[in-house]
């Protein structure tokens, strides 16, 4: 018998104050303090401060993102163009979970992967500086 471990993201629980909702589109310099759940599509520059990163399976992701805590990824993180992966620096661990479709290089200082994830891109780990 297989245990299977589920994430269950509550945005309360986890104090994320900051939403990009379904269906919105932001594009441009994205700067967010307090955790960032993105529903819709953001591109570009995104840095988030003070709580962790939320890309939920409808989300979508295109650009540079430097997030300081804990990233859960189960949507899709599109490439700048062909080639020009997206870049994701994380400051916490990230969760690459089995929804998640990304052109990206990814880094953080610990991941944890989930069976159908799939990352065509580089994944980093690093040592962060307390």
């Amino acid at each position: 018998m297989t245990e299977t471990e589920s994430i269950v993201i509550d945005p309360v629980a986890m104090n994320i104050v900051n939403r990009i909702a379904p269906g919105s589109q932001q594009s441009g310099t994205y700067r967010c303090a307090g955790g960032l759940l993105v529903e819709g599509k953001i591109e570009g520059d995104i840095e988030e401060t003070g709580g962790p990163l939320v890309l939920m399976p409808e989300g979508e992701i295109t650009g540079s993102v430097r997030a300081d805590g804990e990233a859960y990824l189960f949507g899709t993180i599109s490439a700048r163009s062909e080639q020009d992966p997206s870049e994701l620096d994380i400051g916490g661990g990230g969760y690459l979970c089995a929804t998640l479709q990304a052109k990206a290089n990814i880094t953080a200082s610990a991941f944890r992967s989930y069976q159908g994830a799939q990352v065509e891109g580089h994944i980093r780990t690093c040592r962060r500086e307390s």
